[in-house]
């Protein structure tokens, strides 16, 4: 029995170190929630951050919109102060009054089927002042995806397929069901957060006071 005993426990290791993984990777993998709150939009949504996040930030955006650049800039100063609590879920809402604003939705989301959304989504608001003023968009589009090292030729027909098209109009829905009639627009863990609420200071308020424990409801029969 003691020269069989090596291989038990390395076998008994192994089988721990196996179940471990699997763990590891069932959690790493797991699916952002599906909100409960308004129709579904495109799924999976984009998200920046850990899906099992206290505070989820929801962001309808329109690439052309300038707010939504300095909101994005806002995100950038506000997102690591928060680690793992924090995750953010982007929306496309291109607004009809931004001529170029649905081509903009449309590299993000061609640039999201090859895993490079948040990149791409980076690269328009970081350009914004450059490419918004048009009328020649899709060239600078194409040219940040080669920045990117995406594959162009998919790109290029991602960009005008049904797949882009879907999400971004599922999206649309959603945004539509929560009343989103402009752009930038944050609900944060359902809430929507009033205009004066996107600055640092505002953003930092609003998700402090949500990590905050809810105090709980007395039990019935009980006196507080």
């Amino acid at each position: 029995m003691k020269r069989y005993l090596p291989f038990l426990i390395i076998s008994a290791v192994l089988i721990l170190a196996l179940g471990s993984g699997a763990l590891f990777y069932r959690y790493r993998s797991q699916p952002p929630p599906r909100p409960a709150y308004g129709k579904a939009g495109a799924e999976p949504p984009h998200l920046r951050g850990s899906p099992r996040a206290s505070v989820i930030l929801e962001e309808f955006g329109d690439f052309q919109c300038f707010p939504c650049s300095v909101l994005w800039t806002t995100l950038k100063k506000v997102e690591p102060d928060y680690g793992k609590r924090l995750a953010v879920i982007f929306r496309e809402h291109p607004l009809p009054m931004h001529p170029y604003a649905l081509d903009a939705a449309r590299a993000a989301e061609a640039a999201g089927l090859q895993g490079r959304f948040w990149e791409m989504y980076d690269l328009l608001y970081q350009n914004h002042a450059a490419w918004s003023k048009g009328p020649f968009v899709r060239p600078s589009f194409r040219q940040y995806a080669a920045t990117l090292g995406l594959d162009l030729a998919r790109f290029d027909s991602d960009m005008d397929g049904s797949e882009v098209t879907k999400r971004i109009a599922a999206d649309q829905v959603r945004g539509d069901s929560l009343g989103v009639d402009r752009t930038p627009i944050i609900f944060l863990n359902g809430e929507r957060l009033a205009a004066n609420a996107r600055s640092v200071d505002g953003l930092h308020a609003a998700i402090d006071a949500a990590l905050k424990p809810k105090p709980r409801s007395p039990t019935p029969g009980k006196s507080p």
